[in-house]
């Protein structure tokens, strides 16, 4: 991600603050200061679903550019918290690799979870996650528990929004949406990408809406805490450096940002 530049910059005029965002505790003023806008931005309303497209991102002192933005009731948990205002998912191309880019956020725990999708030329498209060679050395929060060709499956004739605010794939290079054109620059040509994916509901994690779980128990033992927007951005793009890295026979990259957990604390690796 970029690093904030030192200037106000414009948030998004007549967005959803009042109409389509995920629950009344998420406070439109809180998501608005998230989003700014480019001449090409574009708002979208299908029933649960807010689309922004061709947007940039604010998360913590860093943001990316180009992104579309999706916010669905009943995905973003209803409690404060830090993830007050956090979208529900973002979609992107990642300019220093060219690779495809997911946040998204799980239906059921309320927490995030990022993932990379990888062009057919790639060494590694095709491989289940669990069968990567260690030796490469792919590193990124809990391990890697997805590996999946791009998830086209039926879009719904009427709700296609809802579709996509869920799928694991490219954004549709084509008008699908009413009142749309929804055509940001991004696209990649590639239409059957393999997507490698991780997920923050480790035992060191929280999970907003998973109150009862063995993490919630112990985490005064692990120090768990949430995995917010900024963190899972910053894992999704060293996972694709890693991933491009790998392409090009090149030294893996080193981390920004904080430090992954004890591996020690998650016996199970990615697939917990």
């Amino acid at each position: 991600m970029k690093k904030n530049p030192a200037r106000n910059l414009p948030v998004l005029k007549g967005n959803p603050s009042t109409k389509g965002l995920p629950a009344p505790k998420t406070a439109g003023a809180v998501a608005n200061a998230k989003i700014s806008t480019s001449p090409e931005t574009e708002v979208v309303f299908e029933g649960p679903v807010t689309l922004i497209s061709a947007a940039t991102y604010h998360a913590d002192n860093e943001y990316i550019d180009n992104v579309d933005v999706y916010f669905v009731e009943g995905t973003t948990p209803h409690s404060d918290g830090p993830w007050l205002g956090e979208a529900d998912k973002l979609a992107w191309r990642d300019p220093a690799t060219g690779f495809e880019c997911i946040m998204l956020r799980d239906t059921h725990g309320g927490h995030l979870g990022g993932y990379v999708g990888i062009p057919t030329t790639h060494p590694l498209h095709g491989f289940d996650h669990r069968a990567i060679p260690a030796s490469l050395g792919i590193s990124t929060h809990g391990g890697l528990c997805y590996s999946a060709i791009c998830d086209e499956g039926p879009t719904p004739a009427r709700r296609p929004l809802a579709r996509e605010a869920r799928r694991i794939c490219h954004a549709p290079r084509t008008a699908e949406y009413a009142k749309t054109r929804h055509a940001t620059s991004y696209r990649v040509q590639d239409a059957h990408a393999w997507w490698f994916g991780f997920a923050c509901n480790q035992i060191y994690d929280i999970s907003p809406n998973d109150q009862r779980s063995r993490r919630q128990f112990l985490k005064e033992e692990t120090r768990a805490e949430y995995r917010d927007d900024a963190y899972v951005l910053r894992e999704i793009q060293h996972l694709a450096a890693q991933l491009k890295a790998i392409a090009d026979g090149a030294p893996m990259p080193q981390r920004t940002g904080p430090p992954l957990p004890p591996i020690g604390l998650n016996p199970a690796g990615g697939d917990s």
